[in-house]
C-alpha cells in the first residue's frame, strides 16, 4: 500500500527542481535572445496558473511554475547585482542603469516565492 500523499509530494518537489532549471537554462538563454527576460516569466505564471485553474488541488503544475521563476529571477537578479557592483563608481557602464532590471528581477522572485509557498503549503 503506498502513500499517495508522498508519491504527489515528491512529485512536487521533483517539478519544482525541473522548473528551476529550466528556469535557469532560460534565463542564460536571454543573453542570446533578450525577447526571454518577458517570455521566461510569463511562461512561469502560465504554467503555475493552468494547473491551479485546471483543478486547485493539482499543485505540481503551480510548483513547476514557481521553480520556473525562481530560477529566471535568480539569473536575472545575479545579473543586475553583478552589473551594479561593476559599474558603481565608474564610467564604464555609459551610465546605463540596471536598476528597471533588479526591479525586474525582484518582483520575479518575489511572484516566485508566493507561488512555491502556496504550492507547498497546501495538500494535494
Amino acid at each position: 500500500m503506498t502513500n499517495d500523499g508522498a508519491v504527489r509530494g515528491g512529485s512536487k518537489v521533483r517539478l519544482f527542481t525541473l522548473g528551476l532549471l529550466v528556469g535557469v537554462a532560460l534565463g542564460i538563454a536571454t543573453s542570446l535572445l533578450f525577447l526571454m527576460i518577458v517570455a521566461a516569466p510569463l511562461l512561469g505564471i502560465a504554467i503555475g496558473l493552468a494547473g491551479w485553474r485546471a483543478n486547485p488541488t493539482d499543485l505540481p503544475r503551480t510548483a513547476a511554475g514557481a521553480g520556473l521563476l525562481l530560477g529566471s529571477g535568480g539569473v536575472y537578479l545575479y545579473g543586475a547585482l553583478n552589473t551594479l557592483i561593476s559599474c558603481s563608481g565608474s564610467s564604464v557602464c555609459g551610465g546605463a542603469s540596471a536598476l528597471p532590471l533588479l526591479a525586474w528581477a525582484l518582483a520575479i522572485v518575489t511572484v516566485g516565492v508566493v507561488m512555491a509557498a502556496f504550492a507547498f503549503s497546501r495538500r494535494s
